[in-house]
């Protein structure tokens, strides 16, 4: 029962919502079964709810005392009971929102034929609609659904009036292109990192339609476009400008996940600048990532995801931001998800202390950690190989190389990061058959290395056929 439906959902309830769930059940509107009612009275009653104070059989003796055990009727009432919760969190859901609670007014009074009330009640939706100051795509189907019913209402009342067939259309126009460009966004995304095909229909449209048209009133469809189109032309570095430029001035008008969305398109393109070897992109996704940490916009539900915190630490290392680091890295680690706090944390500093020139306590980190995360041990296997190589443990690198090379071939879902380190393997191969005396051949290494892509330490790289 543990971890049944009716205690997940239950779990959730605030303190401050279980009075008010408590009248719920008592109510007979709302619940008409006194098994229900006594279930619920259980529940409020447990100081902790776990595997041991939630046995069937405690709840089953609560329920009826003595009586044989029965899971079927059992069942019935954890059933009845999850509807009666179910029911209590829509409702509360549909009282925060004043919006919804009018529209729905509005729609009983019109199927009801009492006009006035459905007028007036029309009237106190669109004023709480028209406080929203961030205009995003539900706000713009909100504003669809609105126009829909004063449509229905005023032609219920007269035929003859002008109709407000302009502003449905642009609200479902607008909701349209931005879902369109959000999702395409997405689909994009996904498509060039797990090679799946995905049909966005109408995007050509949407796209044209935006280029040929003033929709600078408009910031939210503007941001998809620009975003989309990172992906879709990312030679145009224009959009990228566009971007930072409604992260910096428009935030007024931006709600907290729009501005996180458009950092996070930001970065993504900056990041995959830097995989190009562009070294003025480095310098921007520090500067974008710093102003998530400042702006809390890479925290959600107090958690930060893995892949910005690694991201994090290599931008700083590769910027000589160590300072910065030793704060940054024990501390955010805090926030990362799951059980892997101290292993990203542990390999975290690996990479600092290499920097710093400090091998001994780099493989005493690397030592003290298990890197289950694919990507983290495949970030230790490369932060081992330049400590080999650092310290001229060739015996132990060639191994390495190999092992390497046969871990990268087994795992299939690497899709592109496979090519970055297959391709530092083959490099690492090259520098070690070259003669250290031999400077036209690890000139043409050098080369070599610059026109590689995709590579993962590049600049290691270079620095060791200099």
């Amino acid at each position: 029962m543990n971890e049944s439906k009716l205690i997940v959902v239950f779990r959730t309830i605030e303190k401050k919502e279980l009075r008010d769930l408590k009248k719920w059940v008592q109510s007979p509107m709302h619940n008409e079964h006194k098994d229900v009612t006594k279930l619920f009275e259980f529940l409020f009653t447990r100081y902790n709810l776990n595997a041991t104070t939630l046995k069937k059989e405690r709840v089953w003796k609560y329920l009826y005392g003595h009586k044989k055990y029965d899971a079927l009727r059992l069942r019935h009432v954890l059933s009845f009971s999850l509807n009666v919760l179910e029911n209590f969190v829509s409702y509360k859901a549909l009282k925060r929102s004043s919006f919804e609670h009018e529209k729905r007014l509005v729609k009983a009074y019109r199927d009801k034929k009492i006009l006035k009330p459905a007028t007036q009640s029309l009237q106190k939706a669109a004023k709480h609609l028209g406080k929203e100051s961030h205009k995003d795509e539900q706000y713009h189907y909100n504003q669809y659904e609105l126009e829909v019913l004063k449509f229905d209402l005023e032609g219920t009342q007269d035929r003859t009036r002008a109709t407000n067939i302009t502003e449905i259309t642009k609200h479902a126009s607008l909701f349209f292109m931005i879902t369109t460009l959000r999702h395409a966004y997405t689909a994009r995304s996904h498509q060039s990192l797990k090679k799946a095909a995905y049909r966005v229909p109408l995007l050509e449209s949407v796209l044209t339609e935006v280029e040929e048209n003033d929709y600078a009133l408009y910031p939210i469809l503007m941001i998809y476009y620009h975003g989309y189109q990172t992906l879709n032309r990312p030679e145009e570095e224009s959009h990228f400008k566009e971007l930072n430029y409604y992260l910096e001035q428009q935030q007024p008008v931006l709600g907290a996940k729009e501005q996180r969305e458009i950092l996070l398109m930001a970065l993504n393109y900056a990041i995959k600048k830097i995989n190009t070897g562009s070294q003025f992109y480095m310098q921007e996704a520090f500067r974008l990532y710093k102003k998530g940490l400042e702006e809390n916009l890479l925290i959600e539900q107090d958690e930060m995801s893995h892949f910005a915190y690694k991201n994090i630490v290599s931008l700083g290392i590769i910027l000589k931001e160590y300072t910065w680091l030793d704060v940054f890295i024990p501390t955010y680690a805090l926030k990362l998800k799951g059980d892997s706090k101290n292993n990203y944390r542990d390999y975290s500093l690996a990479r600092l202390t290499f920097a710093r020139g400090d091998f001994d306590q780099t493989m005493q980190l690397l030592i003290q950690a298990d890197y289950d995360d694919i990507l983290l041990n495949i970030g230790a296997k490369v932060l081992l190989l330049k400590l080999y190589y650092q310290q001229a443990y060739w015996d132990a690198l060639e191994a390495l190389l190999e092992s390497f090379r046969i871990f990268l071939n087994r795992k299939k879902e690497l899709s592109y990061h496979k090519e970055h380190y297959t391709n530092l393997i083959l490099l690492v191969r090259k520098i070690l058959s070259t003669p250290i005396l031999n400077q036209l051949v690890r000139e043409k290494i050098k080369e070599q290395i610059e026109s590689t892509h995709p590579l993962a330490e590049r600049e290691w790289l270079l620095a060791q056929v200099l």
